[in-house]
C-alpha cells in the first residue's frame, strides 16, 4: 500500500494549513492510501520521528502558511536538515500546499519554488502544489467562508486527484481557483494599506518623506 506523509508546517495545530492537509488526507484515505499527518512544531523536539516517517513515505506533502513570501523559517530550517540526511531520501514524490492572506496566488508561489529547488537538490520528484489566497478568512474553519469557495473546493479535489495518481499537478489547477477582483479594488486596497503603514511609521517617529537609502 502506498504510504503518504502530510506535514503541517504551521505553528497552529488547527489552522487553515492543517485544514487543507486534513482534506487532502481524507481524500487519499478514500482512495485506500495509507496516510500519516504530523505537525512540524510538535515534532521539533523529536525530529527523529519525522525522519522515520519521511523514510517510510512514498509521497511527502507539505502544507503550511505563507510568511513573507514562503513557508515559515522553521519549515525551511527543517528541510535544510533533511537535505543533510540523504539516507532517508529515496526519490519520493513531493507536493506543496501553501496558503496566505493575500487573495492572489503569485504572492505565495515562491514557497512552491523553494520546494522545487529542495527536490532537485535532494533527488526528489517535485510534482507541483496548490496555492490558496485569503486563508486568514478561513481560520481553520470550513472553506465555504471564502467568496470563491466553490472554485477552491473543486480545484483542490483536482489537485488531490493528481496526488492520488502520483502525477504532476500544473499551476493552472490553483490559478483557476484564484479570486479575481477588479483592478480598481486592488488600487483602493493599495492606497489604504500604504496609508496605514505610513501612519504606523509616523507614530514611531519615522519621517516617511525621507530619502530612501535603497534607491540611492
Amino acid at each position: 500500500m502506498k504510504k503518504i506523509l502530510l506535514i503541517n508546517g504551521s505553528p497552529r495545530k488547527t489552522g487553515t494549513s492543517f485544514l487543507l492537509g486534513k482534506m487532502c488526507s481524507e481524500h487519499l484515505l478514500n482512495k485506500s492510501y495509507e496516510c500519516q499527518l504530523l505537525h512540524l512544531y510538535s515534532s521539533l523536539n523529536n525530529i527523529d520521528k519525522l525522519y522515520e516517517a519521511i523514510n517510510k513515505a512514498d509521497t511527502i506533502i507539505i502544507s503550511g502558511p505563507c510568511y513573507i513570501n514562503t513557508y515559515p523559517a522553521d519549515m525551511i530550517d527543517f528541510l535544510e536538515k533533511v537535505s543533510r540526511n540523504k539516507e532517508i531520501l529515496h526519490g519520493q514524490s513531493v507536493y506543496g500546499i501553501i496558503q496566505g492572506g493575500m487573495p492572489y496566488s503569485h504572492t505565495h508561489e515562491s514557497g512552491l519554488k523553494m520546494l522545487e529547488i529542495f527536490g532537485k537538490k535532494c533527488g526528489l520528484s517535485f510534482k507541483g502544489g496548490f496555492v490558496m489566497g485569503m486563508g486568514a478568512l478561513v481560520n481553520g474553519e470550513p472553506l465555504n467562508k471564502l467568496p470563491n469557495s466553490k472554485k477552491v473546493i473543486r480545484q483542490l479535489n483536482i489537485f488531490f486527484e493528481h496526488i492520488s495518481r502520483d502525477e504532476i499537478s500544473p499551476s493552472e489547477v490553483y490559478k483557476e481557483a484564484q479570486f479575481k477582483m477588479p483592478s480598481l479594488v486592488y488600487k483602493i486596497m493599495s492606497v489604504t494599506m500604504n496609508r496605514k503603514i505610513d501612519t504606523n511609521l509616523k507614530n514611531h517617529g519615522i519621517d516617511v518623506n525621507q530619502e530612501n537609502p535603497y534607491l540611492t
